[in-house]
């Protein structure tokens, strides 16, 4: 299972670091769309400057995952960029795109699943805010249906 975890971080870093770095320094031509819908789209990410956002998100995730420093936040950070290049490559562009799609989004779930743990406080069903400093176990929130 290990070995799959990092095969898994190894491709969608790998995939991450260049599509992110191409935005700002130009590895390969960036696609624009062959359809009118993800021509649309692209356009006007790129006009607003909100591809800025994007790719700086892809830059720092792919880092994160592959060398392991705040991977599971960076993960939770990049599903929203995961869920729009899904959403731009498979109903928007369809083809061969859409095979970079599905496989972007499915490293993003599997490796948040391999991180599960890290976001079990997220999952409190009454959660209590710990005070400042506070170590005592008491204080820290317990998911909904762990044992007391």
């Amino acid at each position: 299972m290990k070995y799959a975890v990092w095969f898994v971080r190894l491709v969608f870093g790998a995939w991450m670091v260049p599509a992110g770095l191409n935005h700002f320094y130009r590895l390969f031509p960036q696609p624009m769309g062959s359809k009118a819908l993800s021509h649309e789209l692209i356009v006007a990410l790129l006009s607003s400057h909100l591809f800025d956002i994007v790719k700086a998100v892809e830059l720092i995730a792919g880092i994160c995952v592959l060398t392991g420093f705040y991977a599971p936040l960076a993960l939770v950070v990049c599903m929203p960029v995961s869920f729009c290049v899904f959403w731009w490559d498979t109903p928007l562009e369809g083809g061969r795109a859409q095979f970079f799609g599905e496989a972007a989004l499915l490293c993003n779930v599997l490796l948040c699943l391999a991180y599960i743990e890290s976001y079990r406080s997220m999952f409190v069903l009454h959660a209590k805010p710990r005070a400042l400093g506070a170590t005592s176990s008491s204080t820290i929130a317990r998911p909904a249906g762990a044992g007391q």
